[in-house]
């Protein structure tokens, strides 16, 4: 797992959660360690002292008083915390082998996807009436390694995870000077960036010698009984049954309640007593599962290549999408291969001959001449139904629903009175477009029931006419002009045309409804 946080009280966030363990006696601290190439710049390096951190977060340069980034208010965001998760099965596994190459795979991969993660980041421009951001390429942040959760009933479980403290600095080769960075996109990016570094892990792990085996949320090390997992499951158990309790399904939910029901970190147990308090709680047969993860032989189960990991990306976007980022494609098919698939491997399957792609903003969109050979004999299909159907009903329909609002009846009046093959309307945010909308005729026998809401993607045929894009893909101009009917001044504000992929319609010549 990897979650960016933005983070305003840093030294108080330093000195209570970075640098402290959920465990630790004497005056123990976790080490954090410097990296990044703004890090370098400013002449950091090794180990993070209080000293440095806290002049970052005091938006100075460490050493002087000299200020980094022009925004100095007290409420600005100084930075965002990265963590990178463990599986539940190798945090187990760590702790009960003691084997160093799992902790050393495991800084290798936080560290080979921060270092990625820092290619991507950005500044805002603008200067000379300029607005736009530019890639920096550069960030500073401070890296901590944990082994344990947050306590539950005084106790912490096995769980080794990092966290990436990133403050909001970058280098601007171009202006010279320092400015805020721009996060944004990475944290847009943070699922691609997840897939990555589980990959990255995985893979090294099997090339240890360690068992792989795909769950449906990830992946985990075979040979750690379920029974042990969820002993070890503690913390998470404890938010499940508060957000049962509070009636919270949301991961953005859950992840709140974390903050609310921890526990402060103890300092009354050692490493060594922990370990003995963890090992109580398993069997001998389930410690030897656990010890016999590592195998010798060479296993006999299919892998995953490269080629087929995108293959299964492609079949699985498309079927959503005309067109995907490169980072959403390789999410997918990191994910369906993860512990076999190589990283740099799966990513020269984005030269195929069969992608066409465009640059656009800074990202890199793709398609493929199937779906755009699908895509115009869907605008065939549309266009060539225009003005050929009666109307479903009549100007005096008599609404069921007393509720509507004027816009909601404007855009069912619009459905009840089109001609074409095709309708469509996309209604503007908050206009309850996504539920499910009933017409019935005059006699109240029912109509139409219909129609799903639909995500407003870039069309295939978009990206070849090169077309700006906004900035969550949606169009700025009008993709099909004579295909689709859209309610303009009678329907939600902002409404605009959709891209259809109704495989019934494109079957009969009745007529369709697209939300």
């Amino acid at each position: 797992m990897l979650r960016v946080i933005a983070s305003r009280n840093a030294k108080e966030y330093f000195a209570e959660s970075l640098k402290r363990e959920d465990y630790y006696s004497e005056g123990q601290e976790v080490s954090g360690d410097w990296n990044g190439i703004a890090a370098e710049r400013l002449g950091l390096s090794g180990k993070v002292t209080t000293a440095d951190f806290e002049s970052l977060c005091d938006n100075e340069k460490p050493g002087t008083k000299e200020r980094l980034t022009q925004r100095n208010k007290s409420n600005r965001t100084v930075g965002y915390d990265f963590n990178f998760h463990c599986p539940k099965s190798v945090s187990v596994a760590y702790e009960f082998t003691q084997d160093e190459r799992i902790l050393n795979a495991f800084k290798s991969s936080v560290n080979q996807t921060m270092r990625e993660i820092e290619s991507d980041m950005k500044t805002r421009v603008r200067k000379n009436k300029a607005d736009e951001n530019r890639i920096t390429g550069n960030m500073v942040w401070a890296e901590f390694v944990h082994f344990t959760a947050r306590p539950v009933n005084g106790v912490p479980d096995p769980h080794l995870h990092a966290h990436c403290y990133a403050f909001n600095t970058t280098w601007d080769e171009e202006e010279k000077k320092w400015k805020a960075g721009q996060f944004r996109d990475l944290k847009g990016d943070a699922p691609y960036f997840e897939a990555v570094f589980h990959a990255r892990f995985s893979k090294q792990l099997a090339d240890l010698g360690y068992r792989i085996e795909r769950t449906a949320k990830g992946w985990e090390l075979t040979g750690v009984p379920q029974r042990v997992l969820d002993e070890f499951s503690k913390r998470t158990e404890q938010i499940e049954e508060k957000a049962k309790e509070l009636g919270i399904t949301s991961a953005k939910g859950k992840d709140g309640l974390a903050a609310l029901t921890r526990e402060r970190k103890q300092k009354q147990f050692t490493k060594q007593e922990l370990r003995e308090r963890w090992d109580a709680r398993v069997s001998a047969e389930e410690r030897a599962s656990i010890q016999n993860n590592l195998r010798n032989e060479i296993s006999d189960a299919p892998k995953v290549s490269e080629m087929k990991a995108m293959d299964f990306a492609m079949q699985h976007c498309y079927e959503r999408a005309s067109i995907v980022t490169d980072k959403e494609l390789l999410r997918h098919a990191l994910r369906f291969g993860v512990g076999d698939v190589d990283l740099a491997q799966t990513k020269r399957q984005l030269l195929r001959d069969e992608l066409i792609k465009e640059n656009v903003d800074g990202r890199q969109w793709l398609t493929t001449k199937d779906v755009l050979a699908e895509e115009k004999r869907l605008i065939d299909f549309v266009q060539d139904g225009k003005g050929k159907f009666k109307p479903f009903g009549s100007v005096k329909y008599q609404f069921q629903n007393q509720k509507l609002s004027d816009e909601q009846r404007n855009a069912v009046r619009h459905i009840l009175q089109s001609t074409e093959r095709i309708t469509a309307i996309r209604g503007g945010a908050g206009s309850r477009f996504k539920e499910k909308l009933t017409i019935y005729t005059d006699d109240k026998h029912q109509l139409l029931e219909a129609v799903r809401k639909s995500s407003h993607r870039p069309s295939a045929t978009d990206l070849v006419k090169n077309q700006t894009l906004g900035p969550n893909g949606e169009t700025k101009k009008q993709i099909l002009p004579k295909a689709a009917e859209t309610v303009q001044n009678e329907s939600p504000k902002n409404s605009s045309p959709l891209r259809f992929k109704n495989p019934h319609a494109r079957k009969s010549l009745s007529k369709g409804i697209g939300m």
